[in-house]
């Protein structure tokens, strides 16, 4: 028999997740009326705890405020592009949400 993860929603929110093997509707039924969830439904790898379902798909937590949601890869963007970085450079950035912008992270 095969295990599957499933998420627990409540008002758009991946509250829990849970590994059943083969759960009957009954059972399920009763973890959304004992939790007072909107749903269980069977998990993708998004689906993670602080994370959303909008009722299509799951979403990541959103990394920072500022990022918006990117409909076609499901994926959260920086409204900033990442900095385009030579091939060999060891450059690299981290984001910076209270100047909306990528800072480069200087090497030690």
């Amino acid at each position: 028999m095969t295990q599957e993860n499933y998420a627990f929603i409540k008002n758009g929110n991946v509250i829990n997740t849970a590994v059943f093997e083969n759960p009957s509707n009954e059972l399920l039924n009763r973890f959304k009326n004992d939790f007072e969830l909107d749903n269980i439904i069977l998990a993708t790898n998004k689906s993670t705890i602080g994370g959303t379902y909008d009722g299509t798909k799951f979403w990541l937590p959103q990394p920072y405020p500022s990022w918006i949601k990117n409909e076609q890869l499901n994926e959260w963007e920086s409204p900033v592009l990442y900095p385009v970085i030579e091939e060999g450079s060891n450059e690299s950035y981290i984001w910076d949400e209270e100047t909306t912008s990528w800072i480069p992270i200087l090497p030690e």
